[in-house]
């Protein structure tokens, strides 16, 4: 890995060149909501914001988006089916290293056989430009996560230093992005400052688990935990707001629209969400997880049970979406030391 310094006003025209011969996704500012933003694809360079603390939606939509028509197809015997897919080459820039964390997770998530041959198809055309935190807030907790640090899978890490941005050089991809632009040799003061400024965003990060992703495994795995799902679900709206705005979640649906005419239509697959009523009702009629305090359950499972023993990792990188966009103000940090504290209390009294 090499490094060099990109003076800030290169960053501008960076964004510049880039986008003369592909698409470019990073965060803007959303309109009429400042200091809200929103991973958009840029119509211009000077909508690129480099300094945020997050966006609502992650990056991931730019690989998995929240429609995507798969294919249409038509009345015909047998039916003609078209394939309906993106291949030009684009850039994702600006994306802080929890979301990098998450696009990694999805990686191995989606690589499961049977393969999803979209997701690996859309990273594929994919370059990733990551770039360091400017600040956290009390909703941020990814140090407990183990992500704060996080740089795989991008090509080019950016962090903002005196001189400009301190560039991480991680592949021959980033190489070639950096090329475009004038690019300065580091000093020791720029290798500095982007220490500084790492330290600063963690120091700023208060919330945390009280006990090791491991050890939660083990907790949620021996149960007892009853009185805290019903208490959580007595709260929540099953409004999905947590699936829909987390960067790891990736369960789908897949719906076939028809036309008027009955004579065709289009398949498409949209975002899911567990939390929802109808995820898990089956053939026949059958819930197998009716009850609101089973999906409340199922959500923590999910992320740090079932895929933590399968794949080895949790899937939840400290972002803090999910407590950000609540509408009943269930903090996922909250909840978490108060399923670690019933645990111990029961221990206790054992």
């Amino acid at each position: 890995m090499t490094k060099r310094v990109l003076p800030a006003e290169e960053m501008t025209r960076l964004i510049d060149c880039l986008m003369k011969d592909r698409a470019v996704m990073g965060p803007v500012e959303r309109p009429g909501q400042p200091g809200h933003h929103a991973f958009e694809w840029l119509k211009s360079p000077e909508q690129f914001v480099p300094d945020y603390v997050t966006t609502t939606i992650p990056p991931k939509k730019a690989f998995f988006p929240p429609v995507e028509t798969l294919f249409t197809f038509d009345s015909s015997l047998p039916p003609k089916l078209t394939t309906v897919r993106e291949e030009a080459p684009f850039v994702l820039v600006g994306v802080h290293p929890c979301d990098l964390a998450a696009i990694d997770a999805l990686d191995i998530a989606y690589a499961q056989p049977p393969a999803d041959a979209r997701w690996r198809a859309n990273r594929e055309r994919a370059a990733v430009i990551g770039i360091e935190c400017s600040a956290a807030d009390e909703y941020c907790f990814c140090t407990t996560m183990g992500s704060d640090a996080a740089r795989k899978p991008c090509d080019l890490f950016l962090t903002s230093i005196e001189r400009g941005y301190l560039a991480e050089v991680r592949t021959a991809v980033g190489e070639a992005l950096l090329s475009k632009i004038r690019v300065l040799e580091p000093h020791e003061r720029d290798h500095f400052d982007a220490k500084r400024r790492r330290e600063s965003k963690v120091s700023q990060i208060t919330a945390g688990f009280n006990a090791s992703i491991a050890r939660l495994a083990e907790i949620l795995e021996a149960g007892g935990l009853s009185d805290v799902w019903h208490e959580v679900a007595s709260r929540c709206y099953s409004c999905g707001s947590c699936n829909t705005t987390c960067p790891t979640c990736f369960c789908f649906d897949i719906q076939d629209d028809f036309d008027l005419k009955l004579q065709g239509g289009v398949r498409r697959r949209t975002w899911d969400s567990c939390q929802l009523l109808e995820f898990a009702l089956v053939a026949g009629g059958h819930n197998f997880r009716r009850d609101r305090w089973q999906r409340v359950r199922h959500r923590w499972h999910r992320k740090f049970l079932y895929l933590y023993k399968q794949l080895g990792r949790p899937y939840c990188t400290g972002c803090g979406r999910c407590s950000r966009a609540c509408t009943a103000d269930i903090n996922i940090v909250d909840v978490t030391n108060q399923l670690i504290a019933h645990s111990t209390k029961e221990v206790s009294h054992a």
